[in-house]
């Protein structure tokens, strides 16, 4: 149902899941904030032609319902390409910002901070939760192995188009260029979903996101700055997170706190279905990467596992099955196997060679790629969409199970484009 015709629709498709395109559905009221709906994005009608959908939050008025959470579809208008939607969005929130004097106090006082906490070579840590891929949260600190903090700092997305990032953090130079570790973007009063979505979708580093809304001049200090750089739901009078961590499931592993001896093996394991010229080139790149970042080379273990022999075809089918629905119609011959040492939180070589790497998988290559959290693992369970890790319970004498992380963590590139564009073109032909 379309909501611009007065209807509510509760449900939307989420269109890239493990099982396929098209295949689960969400509730509205199952979506928390504009930012889990980013997270899930793209979604869309349950209805054929597929349109874009957005979410609405719930109206309340003196803590009374007046509007239950619902989406409603994109206006025509908007239902245009990828690039088209990215531009158009970015242009409104450059002249929003630029005509913000609070954006620009909010801006030079969050990265004044960030630059007295490096040159005191103190830590800044950020950290979240996302309940639907693990039960334990994900930390990191925004400074590891940082050596300057720029403003307006142009960065390119896998898709071609160019975004100004208020806040970025970068390494020092590495090979010809120094490496983004993070970003930090202000938030006012403009949410402009779709293109914080696809920043999200393509970008290998935590981006965080300061929401301003409804502060003032004299609100915006160097104590609220820093304050606001580790602001959590908790810290809030309200519950409600002023400001939110965007992080790709890729970088999931590299920032996942488990329990220590929970999971005894120290490394993991990526695994890749992408054309055979960039499976070819990730196994070169990731040596050079290894080389690059100076880890011994009994750090990492890269192969191309080819469909040649039975016992190969069968070690190609158990990586699809972890990866999930599709794996064959990106390569059904062949994969690639890479394991890993299990960065520690301070190893700044660990930390940079897995941002880099998964830049590599999203930016550079045209990747489908699966997860193993540890190797030999067996994947006994292949309709779950998450590791589920057995640890004995000697007091109930029986086998806990604990939510690791997602099996499948990216789609191809090229995929997430062409349904995307698909979708505006069949609402501009039905127009």
């Amino acid at each position: 149902m379309d909501s611009e015709n007065g209807d509510v629709m509760k449900d939307a498709v989420i269109v890239f899941s493990r099982n396929g395109l098209f295949t689960t559905t969400v509730t509205a009221r199952d979506i928390h904030s504009h930012e889990h709906a980013r997270k899930l994005w793209p979604l869309v009608t349950p209805s054929i032609p597929r349109q874009l959908v957005t979410w609405v939050k719930p109206t309340f008025v003196q803590q009374e319902l007046k509007r239950r959470s619902h989406f409603r579809t994109l206006p025509s208008a908007k239902c245009l390409s990828v690039t088209q939607i990215f531009e158009q969005e970015e242009a409104a929130r450059h002249k929003a910002v630029c005509e913000s004097p609070e954006h620009a106090a909010a801006k030079r006082m969050v990265a004044d901070a960030l630059r007295q906490r490096l040159q005191k070579g103190i830590a800044m840590p950020w950290y979240f939760k996302d309940p639907d891929s693990s039960q334990y949260h994900l930390a990191g600190n925004l400074l590891l192995g940082a050596e300057a903090v720029h403003t307006e700092e142009s960065v390119k997305t896998s898709f071609g188009c160019d975004y100004r990032l208020d806040i970025a953090i970068v390494s020092k130079q590495i090979s010809k260029d120094p490496i983004l570790l993070g970003g930090i973007e202000i938030e006012w009063e403009h949410q402009f979903d779709g293109r914080k979505a696809l920043i999200g979708k393509s970008q290998a580093f935590p981006l965080i996101s300061i929401d301003i809304s409804g502060m003032t001049l004299e609100e915006i200090t160097p104590e609220w700055a820093d304050a606001a750089l580790t602001a959590t739901a908790y810290s809030s009078d309200t519950g409600q997170r002023k400001t939110y961590v965007y992080l790709h499931d890729l970088l999931y592993p590299l920032y996942l706190q488990l329990p220590s001896g929970l999971v005894k093996d120290s490394r993991h394991q990526f695994i890749v279905f992408a054309p055979d010229k960039d499976l070819t080139r990730l196994e070169k790149w990731a040596k050079m990467l290894q080389n690059l970042m100076g880890l011994p080379k009994s750090a990492m273990a890269v192969s191309i596992v080819n469909a040649k022999s039975e016992q190969s075809k069968k070690m190609l089918e158990n990586a699809g099955q972890v990866v999930g629905a599709d794996w064959q119609s990106i390569n059904s011959q062949q994969c690639l196997r890479l394991t890993v040492d299990r960065p520690s939180p301070v190893d700044v070589a660990s930390h940079m060679f897995h941002l880099c790497l998964a830049n590599l998988f999203l930016s550079h290559s045209d990747s489908l790629v699966g997860y193993k959290y540890m190797t030999g693992i067996l994947n006994e369970d292949p309709a779950e969409d998450i590791w589920q890790h057995p640890k004995w319970n000697p007091e109930l004498r029986q086998y806990d199970y604990h939510r690791i992380l997602p099996k499948r963590l990216a789609e191809p590139r090229s995929r997430i484009l062409d349904v995307l564009n698909s979708l505006g073109q069949a609402v501009q032909e039905s127009c």
